[in-house]
């Protein structure tokens, strides 16, 4: 399994701690609930490892926070509105899938809370990403770029092909499949809850 490539190590670390002690957990409690080892929350708290993605996912549901969020600082934002970025392609924050065949370019800025987060997801022929439920009224757009991915939602499976897009509730256990042979690639813009004010997109 890969590991992630950015942000360093010892920043992930202090923001997981900040996270647990501000819900006051201790290692052993936030053991307990996200399945990950004492040792490698140790560990992960000191900088000394990079977690993998299925580590970052378990953390996020155990301490009810986002993906961006873990991987940089909440407060870390940007005193200059007129601020221009430029992030170089080697720079983009990557992870993969608990088997490396879907590859996510975390393409949001990591470092400033938006109500929204997106991605470029490449999917290898036959490969496929799980995801549990993300927080409440959370819908994820997913535009297919090339090739044709099939979304598992509860009770119903929907195809979606090159050009189109489908909104769907995140809030549920889902999968997104490539069952061809051939490659795939998506953008996956992710809406948080504070985005619809409890009202779904149209």
């Amino acid at each position: 399994m890969s590991e992630i490539d950015a942000p360093p190590a010892p920043q992930l670390g202090g923001t997981l701690q900040a996270a647990r002690k501000q819900r006051r957990l201790t290692l052993d409690q936030l053991a307990s609930r996200s399945g990950i080892s004492k040792s490698m929350l140790s560990q992960i708290e000191r900088g000394k490892v990079n977690p993998t993605f299925v580590v970052l996912w378990n953390l996020t549901q155990s301490l009810g926070i986002e993906l961006s969020e873990l991987l940089g600082s909440s407060q870390d934002h940007d005193q200059n509105s007129g601020t221009i970025t430029h992030v170089k392609a080697y720079s983009t924050p990557t992870i993969k899938s608990a088997d490396g065949r879907c590859q996510l370019r975390i393409l949001g800025p990591t470092r400033t809370v938006l109500p929204m987060e997106w991605y470029e997801i490449s999917f290898e022929p036959e490969s496929e990403l799980d995801s549990q439920a993300h927080a409440k009224d959370t819908y994820e757009h997913l535009t297919v770029l090339s090739g044709r991915l099939k979304v598992h939602l509860p009770g119903q499976i929907i195809e979606i092909m090159e050009g189109e897009t489908l909104r769907y509730p995140s809030d549920q256990s889902h999968k997104i499949e490539n069952g061809s042979k051939s490659p795939a690639q998506a953008l996956l813009v992710m809406a948080l809850p504070s985005q619809y004010n409890g009202q779904p997109p149209k």
